[in-house]
């Protein structure tokens, strides 16, 4: 049978009148695409209560987190400053929990975007909530190009899944304004911007896999990237191994 990879969504007032302001679940199609060609069957996590949160993740193989609103800083210990943007605290708190489950499982995680700072606040990191007032931000991180393309190139560290799949340098395209500030616990940087943010974390733990990615490959497969492809058949070869254990 496939592996069942878990994608946990996201929550948008519905602006049709036809429905009302209905709240919907959502999470980009691309990734659904993206996990469905590499060998997975996507299955789609509401936002929900923290104690539904284990026994999703007993019944999912892989987690998918993806982009979306800031996270909230009060889940890091601080307040937010003037420069936060709007932030979902009922999805930070389920996808924290989402994220400690699937650890204390060993069952593999792949982290887009905001997906990489939820693993890193999940471990006990924490993020610069605006990267924009930070003298050492020379570079566009929040691209005004379409982002089917990449915008900005990073640099891969050494025996690493990144490094495996991209080469020692690549481009990427990007769609953030807060970024990684100190690392979450048993995480390992694998990939930095020219101007110094990380891009990309994994796990330093050979029994865990987390491949958590800044930017979004699941848009720049919108332009038939071949690499971006791989980085979700990577994510679901790790979890067909771990279903094999």
């Amino acid at each position: 049978m496939k592996p069942i990879i878990g994608i946990a969504t996201s929550e948008i007032n519905d602006e049709l009148d036809v429905l009302q302001n209905t709240k919907i679940a959502y999470t980009p199609i691309d990734t659904i695409k993206g996990i469905k060609e590499a060998g997975g069957l996507p299955f789609l996590l509401p936002v929900s209560d923290t104690q539904l949160a284990k026994l999703y993740a007993a019944k999912i193989d892989g987690l998918v987190l993806s982009g979306g609103h800031d996270v909230s800083p009060l889940f890091y210990g601080e307040e937010p400053t003037p420069e936060l943007g709007a932030t979902l605290p009922t999805r930070d708190e389920f996808e924290i929990s989402l994220v400690q489950e699937m650890l204390a499982l060993k069952k593999p995680i792949f982290a887009i975007c905001r997906g990489l700072q939820i693993v890193n606040v999940a471990t006990g990191g924490t993020l610069y909530q605006d990267i924009n007032i930070l003298e050492k931000n020379t570079i566009k991180h929040r691209q005004e190009t379409n982002p089917k393309y990449a915008s900005h190139s990073i640099s891969t560290e050494e025996n690493s899944i990144v490094r495996k799949i991209l080469g020692e340098k690549t481009t990427v395209n990007t769609l953030h304004h807060q970024a990684v500030k100190t690392l979450g616990h048993n995480l390992k940087i694998t990939a930095k911007s020219p101007d110094g943010f990380i891009e990309a974390v994994e796990s330093s733990i050979n029994e865990q896999y987390i491949l958590a990615l800044q930017w979004h490959p699941e848009i720049l497969l919108q332009n038939n990237d071949i690499q971006s492809q791989n980085l979700f058949n990577n994510f679901v070869e790790h979890v067909k191994k771990y279903k094999e254990k």
